[in-house]
């Protein structure tokens, strides 16, 4: 089980990309998105969203005592999470892009309330800031739309 949630936290061994392994994670999961997900109603994308955020935070936890240090650059669990998050409302790849480049900005420059949730301890703050900074990308996306 402790090997399950290993291969889940670095994501299928993405988190082990040599160069900027968050970067390379989200960019592979909105190409994935656009290709396959963009189908799913909004519903089942939630879904997606609540799973990986779940059953991230035990991996995340498991990758973080693995490695012996906080926040370990290979544990791209988060990214998923929050990557996909920020892209729930997308409809077409030129939102697919956008939100991979909202969430990464946030992510990278970690504003409020994305500073904060990253001084949780263990999984569930790994798990947090990232969520924070898709949710700051989603809410972009939809004030978008609404235009």
């Amino acid at each position: 089980m402790r090997k399950l949630a290993l291969f889940w936290a670095h994501f299928f061994l993405l988190g082990f990309f040599p160069i900027f392994p968050a970067t390379f994670t989200s960019a592979v999961v909105s190409l994935l998105f656009g290709l396959w997900l963009i189908r799913l109603g909004l519903i089942p994308r939630l879904i997606l969203v609540g799973f990986v955020f779940i059953t991230g935070i035990p991996a995340a936890s498991k990758g973080e005592r693995y490695h012996g240090k906080k926040d370990p650059r290979s544990v791209v669990i988060d990214e998923v999470a929050g990557q996909l998050l920020a892209l729930v409302p997308a409809r077409n790849w030129t939102e697919v892009f956008l939100g991979f480049l909202l969430f990464r900005l946030f992510d990278t420059l970690k504003p409020p309330p994305v500073n904060l949730a990253e001084r949780i301890e263990g999984g569930p703050g790994i798990m947090l800031d990232d969520l924070a900074a898709g949710a700051m990308a989603l809410s972009i996306l939809l004030l978008i739309h609404s235009l």
